[in-house]
């Protein structure tokens, strides 16, 4: 209860930011534009990966690999991605954000690699049931990776990552980016389709390697954190993002256990100030450090 009164009141003491202040450096809030365009770039490049390329268009792409019933192709997809969404769950709570999030990128662009490779060797030959099956593993196994990882999980993070203060904006502008990216997927595939045939899944792997490298440099792992612990997080200037999975909040023994005695003795703002303390403590004596060696 003594925590839950704290954060009610860090909350009405926040305010409420304007949209200028989501690209600001100056914001009140640690880290404010850093987390803006992190957000805005997963949601972007969650479109880019690749997902709607096969579900607006995956009949068209299946019917130009003579596949005899693209329709009935399409039902399977939407099958695949129903079924392994529940895997989401596990995945999320069993390894945080970052993992599946890095994984599934890269999951997803090495059988993208391999559609488009097939795709393209064999777009002017005749068709191969061979070939076709594998055209369909590829896709199916692209699907089924996207809807336990990049689909729910890139949701998740966009409700953890913002602080309360400009949480409903970021959310916004992350969202929006999220459909201008589905906007031109939508836009571009059929002339990409036309101009580049197979070959455009290429340019879809390299969209999944970007997201796997901006998860992996970016994003701070907010797995078993509350909001004002993920803020915490942000404010503190020693950790970096590989690193940010050990890292545990004041007042708790790991992730999963606190110290009852340190919640009653401090408020959140405390522990925001002392966090803050000990990681300039640690700076200096690594600097102290850097200047005997």
């Amino acid at each position: 209860m003594h925590e839950m009164r704290e954060v009610l009141a860090l909350e009405r003491q926040s305010g409420t930011a304007s949209w200028i202040e989501c690209f600001s450096s100056r914001s009140r809030v640690p880290k404010t534009r850093y987390r803006t365009l992190l957000g805005m770039g997963l949601h972007f490049l969650q479109q880019w990966t690749g997902i709607n390329y096969f579900f607006y268009y995956g009949t068209t792409i299946f019917s130009t690999a003579h596949i005899k019933d693209p329709f009935l192709m399409q039902l399977i997809l939407g099958a695949v991605n129903v079924a392994t969404t529940f895997l989401a769950v596990y995945l999320v709570d069993r390894f945080g954000r970052r993992w599946p999030l890095i994984l599934g990128a890269i999951w997803q662009a090495v059988w993208l690699m391999i559609f488009a490779s097939i795709g393209t060797a064999t777009s002017h030959s005749s068709p191969s049931s061979t070939y076709g099956v594998v055209m369909i593993l590829s896709s199916c196994m692209f699907i089924a990776s996207f809807a336990a990882t990049w689909g729910p999980i890139a949701w998740v993070v966009m409700g953890e990552t913002f602080a309360l203060r400009t949480r409903a904006k970021q959310a916004s502008l992350a969202t929006a980016a999220n459909w201008l990216g589905n906007f031109l997927i939508g836009f571009l595939t059929p002339h990409a389709d036309r101009g580049l045939s197979y070959a455009f899944g290429f340019i879809l792997a390299s969209a999944n390697l970007a997201a796997a490298a901006i998860v992996w440099m970016y994003l701070y792992e907010s797995s078993l954190l509350s909001l004002e612990s993920v803020d915490i997080m942000y404010s503190m200037h020693d950790i970096v993002p590989w690193e940010s999975a050990r890292w545990v909040p004041p007042g708790y023994v790991t992730r999963r256990e606190r110290d009852e005695q340190h919640f009653r003795r401090l408020s959140i703002q405390e522990m925001v100030e002392m966090a803050n303390k000990d990681a300039s403590v640690k700076s200096d004596e690594n600097a102290a450090q850097g200047s005997q060696v």
